[in-house]
């Protein structure tokens, strides 16, 4: 199946954006940056809640306030500084609990939720 365009007006601008193309969404007020992983950004006048009903809910990961994330650049987690590296080599802080982000990225690979999540006990 084809990946679907979004579509983003600007005041001058129509970009037609394949969202497999985006690494990560950074929001600045009621605006938001758009990073591709080539290093391309465009900055955009829509909320990052509005851009983020617009993506492919089974790519992107909402993991702050402020960062959407393209699950599959995801390079490495470092649980201590609570960032996510990553393929381009950013670092993205996230404020999701661990073990929410965790399950969120196990919905897909199995062996993330047997690996790092130890069973609850009762």
């Amino acid at each position: 199946m084809p990946f679907e365009k979004i579509i983003i007006s600007q005041q001058n601008r129509i970009f037609f954006i394949k969202p497999e193309e985006i690494i990560f969404c950074r929001s600045d007020s009621c605006y938001t940056n758009i990073h591709f992983f080539e290093g391309k950004q465009i900055l955009i006048v829509k909320s990052l809640t509005k851009l983020h009903k617009e993506l492919p809910p089974e790519d992107f990961l909402r993991v702050s306030q402020s960062f959407i994330i393209n699950k599959r650049f995801i390079q490495s987690i470092d649980k201590k500084k609570r960032c996510i590296e990553l393929e381009n080599g950013e670092m993205i802080p996230f404020t999701v609990s661990l073990k929410e982000l965790l399950l969120i990225l196990g919905k897909d690979n199995s062996l993330i939720l047997n690996h790092f999540i130890e069973p609850i006990e009762n």
